[in-house]
């Protein structure tokens, strides 16, 4: 079965409760039902993990976390796709997010290069300077951006649901075909 595959790459269990960031949690995470691995699970892990990949907000583990137990997806796979977005993979992904923004809201594109630019403005709106310079450029960016997160995770998590849906079935159907092959002792 597809666990087996999904297993032998998922975070252990007995680290992710020992995880210090997620004690907030408290006892909803020895719920057996966020570690059951199924294809219900599976696949709604996947959607719920890409989805908050792209989330435009920092520390992305929270809602995923909270989603889960909403919803009873299974926890490590939602964890670790979820980290798709990365301190390493973090800037392309969401470039990528800001140019999809651009196609829906017909707003300018950047090049790569510009992309310091644009967030150089915002550390100086952060910090208190500069604050009226170009602030109405820096919201037309920030709305493609997040329209785009948004477009961006939904396309995804929805494909990739779809995905492991399919993947579970071919894994299943294909089992019962080799053991009707078997059964009827002919080599498969």
């Amino acid at each position: 079965m597809p666990k087996a595959l999904l297993k032998r790459y998922m975070p252990d269990p007995d680290k992710i409760l020992a995880a210090r960031s997620l004690g907030f949690l408290g006892d909803r995470l020895r719920d057996p039902s966020i570690w059951h691995l199924n294809r219900r699970s599976a696949s709604g892990a996947v959607f719920w993990g890409l989805f908050c990949a792209f989330l435009p907000m920092p520390m992305q583990m929270i809602p995923a976390a909270l989603g889960v137990l909403a919803f009873r997806f299974n926890l490590p796979l939602t964890m670790l796709l979820a980290w798709l977005t990365n301190p390493l993979t973090w800037l392309p992904c969401m470039y990528i997010a800001y140019e999809a923004g651009t196609w829906v809201t017909g707003a300018a594109s950047l090049s790569f290069s510009e992309v310091h630019v644009v967030l150089d403005r915002l550390g100086d709106m952060l910090s208190g300077g500069h604050a009226h310079e170009g602030k109405g450029a820096l919201h037309l960016y920030l709305k493609t951006f997040v329209i785009g997160c948004f477009m961006v995770g939904s396309l995804l998590g929805s494909s990739g649901y779809v995905l492991m849906r399919l993947y579970w079935r071919w894994h299943v159907v294909r089992a019962w075909r080799q053991r009707a092959e078997r059964r009827a002792g002919t080599p498969s």
